[in-house]
């Protein structure tokens, strides 16, 4: 099934295309694929991330882990998605065209980790991500075994404190074809669209000052709002923070399985000692190392 012809100028906007995303990417019956995906900058890997990357593949010898350079992540894109047959010309010229022409590099290795996902599946690591001794077939209990994405909280306390919440984008398990992830990606095209007809320049001219906060434009907070919105066209109902906050367990909403602050930001959150004794163990740690966090958006050459 194709989608809607649709074309990439800054005024159009992709929202029609994930209408039912449910019924046009049916997920996957089979389990996570057992991929282990990981984004270099132009330094390649150090001594720190060269170590917390090794930690999680020696933990995990039955996964393929893939390190995708700049030259390589291009033309996955560029020839993964010119081929694929459920998607019409003109969207696939969408995705190839905002993914290539952008020059942020925070941009690009959000986008391309929702398109991995997306088509591939698997599991995105940072390369600031360190594993904790719990194997990758060990994340998902039994009972949850059909969950089609994996997210888990960054910020699960102090729910009285007035800030927007957000899934960690670090670590994210998923089947491939997933509607979630189908809908960052046209909500990312949306907000490029947008943000290219406001400041009259195409997308080659993009500044982080135009885009305003990466967090929002294409990170976590973006991931977050759009499985909101994904899961809320799939359940028929309105879906937020209220349905999955403040979790001891992992919770399955629809099928995506969100798991406790513990699981993958226990530096980030804080629990008493009653509820201590509830929680499971941590999965990974995240050394929040923020290479992309200066002026270029990017790790500097």
């Amino acid at each position: 099934m194709l989608f809607p012809s649709s074309l990439f100028t800054p005024n159009h906007s992709h929202a029609q295309l994930c209408n039912s995303p449910d019924k046009r990417f049916p997920n996957n019956s089979v389990g996570i694929p057992k991929l282990l995906w990981y984004k270099l900058g132009p330094k390649g890997l150090n001594e720190d991330t060269r170590a917390w990357t090794e930690s999680c593949i020696e933990l995990n010898p039955t996964y393929t882990a893939e390190f995708m350079t700049d030259e390589a992540a291009d033309a996955y894109v560029k020839n993964t998605f010119a081929s694929r047959s459920d998607i019409d010309d003109r969207t696939v010229s969408s995705i190839v065209e905002s993914y290539l022409g952008l020059t942020i590099p925070i941009l690009k290795a959000d986008f391309l980790r929702y398109l991995l996902l997306f088509d591939k599946g698997g599991i995105w690591s940072d390369l600031d991500v360190s594993c904790k001794g719990v194997p990758f077939d060990a994340f998902v209990l039994p009972q949850y075994k059909d969950a089609a994405l994996v997210v888990g909280w960054e910020f699960d306390m102090g729910w009285d404190m007035p800030f927007v919440r957000q899934f960690a984008s670090w670590t994210i398990l998923a089947k491939p074809g997933s509607p979630h992830m189908w809908q960052v990606i046209v909500d990312i095209l949306d907000s490029l669209s947008t943000t290219m007809a406001s400041n009259n320049v195409t997308i080659g001219n993009l500044t982080l000052s135009m885009v305003g906060d990466v967090v929002d434009f294409t990170g976590p907070r973006r991931l977050t709002n759009s499985i909101y919105k994904s899961l809320g066209k799939t359940l028929k109902r309105t879906i937020g923070e209220k349905d999955m906050s403040k979790l001891l367990q992992p919770k399955l909403v629809g099928d995506v399985l969100v798991m406790p602050g513990r699981s993958f930001a226990a530096s980030s959150n804080r629990y008493t000692k009653e509820e201590e004794a509830q929680l499971p163990a941590a999965l990974v740690t995240h050394h929040y190392a923020g290479s992309w966090k200066n002026d270029h958006g990017g790790e500097s050459v």
